[in-house]
C-alpha cells in the first residue's frame, strides 16, 4: 500500500503509557473516524465537548468520556476521536481490537504528528522539538523545546522574509528590465540585494555559532573519564551518577569496556563514559579493544577527564587532536571539601579529589557546568545543522557575484539555494526518508 493511501486510513493508538492508570487516552484519527467510533457508543460524539458515554464491545461495556475534534481544529488537521477509559490494558486493548476489526488500523510511530505535519499544523523543526520536548530529562531541556517550538527563535524567519524580498525584487528585474532605468535600479537593487544577504549571512552565523550549545542542551554534555588502570575512574563514574553503575574492584583493568551514565547538575544533563585503563604495555586482545574503545569515547566526548592517583607520576598520553581535556587527582583522602569553588581545590593544575570519599565531586560537577557552552540557537541536530551550513554557503557565494556586478541571474540563482535551504528546515520540500526518520523517534500514541 503507498503512503497516500495510508495517510488516508482511520488510525488508532494508546496515547498514554501502556500499564495500569486511573484514566488512560485513547486516540483514532483521520476522515470517517467519528462514524466508526459512533458506532459503538451509547451516545454521538459532540464536538470540542468532553461528555460522558459508553463504549460497547463484543466482550464488555466500558463507562469512559469521550470527544470529537472536527478537521482542521484538531490534533492532526483532521477529524480527531479521544477516548478516556480506565486504565487496565484488557480495557484499552479491547477498545482499540473492536475499532481495528471495523476499519481502522493501528497507528505507526509518530504518525499522528506526522499527519499533524502534512496537514500543515506543525512544520519539520516544531515536529523535532515536540520530539525533544517528550524526551527531556530537565527544565532547561523542556524550556528550550518548548522556545523552539512556539517560535521563540525570530533569526531563522528573518533569514527567510529577507531571502523571499531579495529574490522578489531581483524576479522583478529580470522580467521587467525593458521598462525601467537599468543603472539606477540596479544601483539601488544591489544595495538592498547585499543588504539582504549581509543580514542573513549574520543571522545564520549565529545559528551555526550556536549549534554546539544547543546540541549539548538538548542531549547532554558528554565527558569522558580517561586515565591509567586502577585509578579509580570507575569509582569515579559511580561518585558523580549517585549509583553503583560501574563494578569496582582493587584489580586492575577491571573495566574492559565503555560504561555510561547520566547525571543532572544545576538543571544540566550530563553523559558520563568510564573507559578502560590506558595500559600501553598490554598483550592482552581484549584489553587492547577496550583501551581503542577508551580513546574513541575521548574523542567523541565534549571534554576529557584525565584521572590520575595522588602520589604517583602518571602520563596519560592522547591523540593529538584532542585538546578538551582536565586533569584530576584521585584518592587524596586527606584533602577538605570546597564545596562548588573548584580552584580551592586545585594543585599544580590538577583537581584534587577523592571519589571513594565523595570529596570535592561537587566541585568537580561545578567545573564540568562552568565549561559548557551557554550560547545556543534553534538549530540543535545535524540535519539542521547540515541546512544551515547550505544557506550560508550559498549566501557567500551569492556576496561575491553580487559584487561583479556581472548580472542577477547567478545571484538570484544563488539565493534561491539559500532560500531552499530554509524551507528544507522546515521541511517544505523533504523527502520521504527525511520525514520518516524525524517521526520514527516519537511513540506510537504521538
Amino acid at each position: 500500500m503507498n503512503n497516500i493511501n495510508r495517510n488516508a486510513d482511520i488510525i488508532v493508538a494508546l496515547a498514554t503509557p501502556y500499564g495500569k492508570s486511573a484514566v488512560a487516552i485513547i486516540r483514532v484519527s483521520g476522515n470517517g473516524c467519528e462514524e466508526l467510533v459512533n458506532k459503538f457508543l451509547a451516545r454521538r460524539l459532540s464536538v470540542g465537548k468532553i461528555k460522558v458515554n459508553n463504549f460497547r464491545t463484543e466482550k464488555f461495556t466500558e463507562n469512559l468520556m469521550a470527544v470529537l475534534y472536527k478537521s482542521p481544529h484538531s490534533y492532526t488537521g483532521e477529524d480527531v476521536v479521544e477516548l478516556f477509559p480506565h486504565g487496565n490494558m484488557t480495557i484499552c486493548d479491547g477498545i482499540i481490537k473492536t475499532l481495528v476489526e471495523s476499519g481502522a488500523r493501528i497507528a505507526e510511530r509518530g504518525e499522528f504528528t506526522k499527519r499533524a505535519f502534512l496537514n500543515g499544523k506543525v512544520d519539520l523543526m516544531q515536529s523535532e522539538a515536540l520530539a525533544d520536548i517528550i524526551d527531556a530529562q530537565t527544565a532547561e531541556q523542556l524550556d528550550y523545546g518548548n522556545k523552539r517550538f512556539d517560535g521563540g527563535f525570530k533569526s531563522l524567519e528573518n533569514v527567510e522574509k529577507l531571502l523571499l524580498a531579495a529574490l522578489s525584487s531581483i524576479e522583478a528585474v529580470l522580467h521587467y528590465s525593458d521598462e525601467l532605468e537599468e543603472n539606477e535600479i540596479d544601483d539601488v537593487l544591489l544595495n538592498d540585494v547585499n543588504g539582504a544577504i549581509e543580514s542573513s549571512m549574520s543571522e545564520i552565523k549565529k545559528e551555526i555559532d550556536g549549534f554546539v550549545g544547543g546540541k549539548i542542551l538538548k542531549d547532554g554534555f558528554k565527558i569522558a573519564l580517561i586515565g591509567a588502570p586502577n585509578v579509580g575512574k570507575s569509582t569515579l563514574l559511580n561518585a558523580l551518577l549517585g549509583n553503583e553503575r560501574a563494578i569496582v574492584t582493587p584489580i586492575a583493568g577491571t573495566t574492559r569496556d565503555t560504561v555510561d551514565g547520566d547525571f543532572i547538575y544545576n538543571d544540566r544533563k550530563f553523559t558520563v563514559t568510564d573507559t578502560a585503563g590506558l595500559n600501553e604495555k598490554t598483550s592482552d586482545v581484549v584489553e587492547k579493544i577496550g583501551i581503542d574503545r577508551a580513546i574513541k569515547a575521548a574523542s567523541e566526548a565534549n571534554v576529557v577527564v584525565c584521572v590520575t592517583e595522588f602520589g604517583k607520576k602518571e602520563k596519560i598520553s592522547l591523540p593529538e587532536d584532542i585538546e578538551n581535556a582536565i586533569f584530576i587527582e584521585n584518592k587524596c583522602d586527606s584533602v577538605f571539601d570546597v564545596g562548588t569553588d573548584y580552584e580551592k581545590a586545585k594543585k599544580d593544575g590538577k583537581l584534587q579529589i577523592s571519589a571513594k570519599n565523595g570529596i570535592n565531586i561537587t566541585a568537580l560537577k561545578q567545573l564540568l557546568y562552568d565549561l559548557c557552552p551557554k550560547d545556543h540557537g534553534a538549530i540543535c541536530n545535524h540535519r539542521q545543522y547540515d541546512c544551515a551550513v547550505r544557506c550560508f554557503d550559498s549566501l557567500v557565494a551569492a556576496k561575491v557575484e553580487s559584487k561583479r556586478a556581472e548580472g542577477f541571474e547567478i545571484v538570484a540563482a544563488l539565493l534561491y539555494e539559500a532560500y531552499s535551504a530554509i524551507t528544507d528546515l522546515h521541511g517544505e520540500a523533504a523527502d520521504e526518508k527525511v520525514i520518516s526518520a524525524v517521526f520514527e523517534r516519537f511513540c506510537v500514541g504521538k
